[in-house]
């Protein structure tokens, strides 16, 4: 063989190994990014969490239960369920509408809530952890509670009264 058909692979080899190092690097980082604390992967807050304060967030701005308007349907099947919570609430001071039923559903219970009432569903969602909030189309502040299979009680008072302080409280 003649010396100019000859090649050296070790430069080659060198720059492959160089460029996976670098994208294994870069990889790595990109997989081991922390998320913030009460968000989930996509960024967004998990629903019945308890809000965490960081430095240079807002506080939430949650309304007084009276000024909320919640109307709980059974959408679980069980006898006057939605008449105990409907009387639950209104005792922890929510305004109440009329108790109905609704179709089944699987889950803790979704609360669906109008364009405008968005904080009065936050503030619900505190009660009822692990309940999907559902925004609507209404312009309306009304918003209906449907109470699912997966639905046991009501989160304790106690505990929603420092959720709803800690969310409140300003960084």
């Amino acid at each position: 063989m003649s010396t100019a058909t000859r090649r050296r692979p070790l430069p080659a080899l060198a720059f492959l190994l160089a460029l996976s190092v670098l994208t294994g690097i870069v990889w790595w980082r990109v997989l081991h990014r922390p998320e913030p604390a009460g968000t989930s992967p996509g960024g967004t807050p998990v629903a019945g969490q308890t809000a965490t304060c960081t430095p240079g967030a807002n506080a939430i701005r949650l309304p007084r239960p009276a000024s909320v308007r919640v109307v709980v349907l059974n959408g679980a099947g069980r006898d006057l369920l939605a008449t105990r919570v409907t009387s639950q609430l209104k005792s922890r001071g929510f305004t109440m509408g009329t108790p109905g039923t609704t179709s089944q559903l699987t889950g803790v219970g979704e609360i669906r809530y109008g364009t405008t009432a968005r904080a009065g569903a936050t503030l619900l969602g505190y009660h009822l952890p692990g309940a999907k909030l559902i925004p609507t189309n209404r312009p309306d502040t009304r918003i209906n509670l449907v109470l699912g299979s997966g639905f046991r009680a009501l989160a304790p008072a106690d505990t929603v009264s420092r959720a709803v302080a800690a969310a409140s409280k300003s960084c």
